[in-house]
């Protein structure tokens, strides 16, 4: 971490850039292993990654803040040397954040929860069919977020989708762009909860598209539980109305070790997956951690299923 760190002040000096100390640029590391068993067609595999995350920033003589990140990655399971991030700038200042660039849909999803275990599970092809996302989930465009009293205000606008369903590459059409989509979150505590709801729209050539949606979290018994609906009306693939209700409940077991329990359920005019997850990870100090993934899928679908993940994750 040390040499990595003097590697890069060396070279940032080397091309001039301010070394300021409003300015600041930091580096962290990690990586995992796992062995993947798939439900759906009885195979077992190894997989490792490792990734390295850059975050820049630094402050005006005004007070506003200006950060910017990317990561680079490699997953064994593609054998593909990946670049993430790099491609949206946020600005910080009055209370207010300012994002510009490759952004999510603001809204979409909202209340679509039950997820609580980590990308290695996902490599499985246990998977529900049913389907909740609409049209454009994220490319080019700005979010705002902002305190309003108590409760913390989210809008954007994507101008750009780029890839249906992917991130920015920092090029925004402004003028003439296909897919586009609005939406707005409001999350407020209420005594011992939070509420959240969001609404979002996207548009393309030949769809129109709305999720709306909303989920509350409160402490119960030694852990919280979050629970939510969404309900999107589709016009691609089946069409018609997609709803989307689940709940998560998160504890810990002693000082390092944690429990997660999800459990979700989707319909869609064309089919309806029930997915139960659990997540049991323990720390063993030092970044280092163990962890146990198990998926379920059930209902319509080919690749209905058990998976499970056994695995380590480090932080360097």
């Amino acid at each position: 971490m040390k040499k990595l760190m003097y590697l890069i002040s060396a070279i940032a000096g080397a091309v001039g850039f301010s070394t300021a100390a409003n300015a600041d640029i930091s580096v962290s590391g990690s990586g995992s292993l796992a062995v993947v068993n798939d439900g759906a067609d009885a195979t077992t595999d190894a997989y490792n990654a490792s990734g390295v995350a850059f975050a820049l920033s630094t402050t005006t003589s005004n007070g506003m803040g200006i950060s910017m990140s990317m990561g680079i990655s490699e997953a064994s399971d593609d054998g593909d040397l990946n670049v993430t991030g790099g491609d949206a700038v946020t600005f910080s200042t009055g209370g207010a954040t300012i994002v510009i660039g490759g952004v999510g849909t603001v809204g979409a999803g909202t209340g679509n929860v039950g997820g609580v275990n980590g990308d290695y599970v996902d490599i499985a092809t246990v998977a529900g069919a049913a389907v909740n996302d609409i049209a454009v989930t994220s490319g080019d465009g700005f979010t705002l977020s902002t305190a309003m009293g108590g409760a913390t205000v989210t809008i954007g606008y994507v101008a750009d989708s780029v890839a249906l369903g992917n991130a920015g590459d920092s090029e925004m059409n402004l003028t003439n762009a296909t897919s586009t989509a609005a939406g707005a979150t409001l999350s407020m505590p209420m005594g011992a909860m939070t509420t959240t709801v969001g609404f979002a729209n996207a548009d393309t050539t030949t769809e129109s598209e709305t999720s709306v949606g909303g989920s509350v979290s409160l402490a119960a018994g030694a852990g919280t539980l979050t629970v939510g609906m969404n309900q999107s009306a589709l016009t691609d693939g089946a069409g018609g109305t997609s709803t989307a209700m689940g709940a998560t409940y998160a504890m810990s077991l002693d000082a390092d070790t944690s429990l997660s329990v999800g459990f979700n359920n989707t319909k869609d005019e064309t089919n309806n997956n029930t997915t139960t997850e659990i997540n049991l990870s323990r720390s063993l100090g030092g970044g280092a951690s163990v962890f146990i993934d198990v998926e379920n899928v059930s209902g319509d679908g080919a690749n209905t299923g058990t998976a499970f993940a056994l695995g380590s994750s480090f932080s360097f």
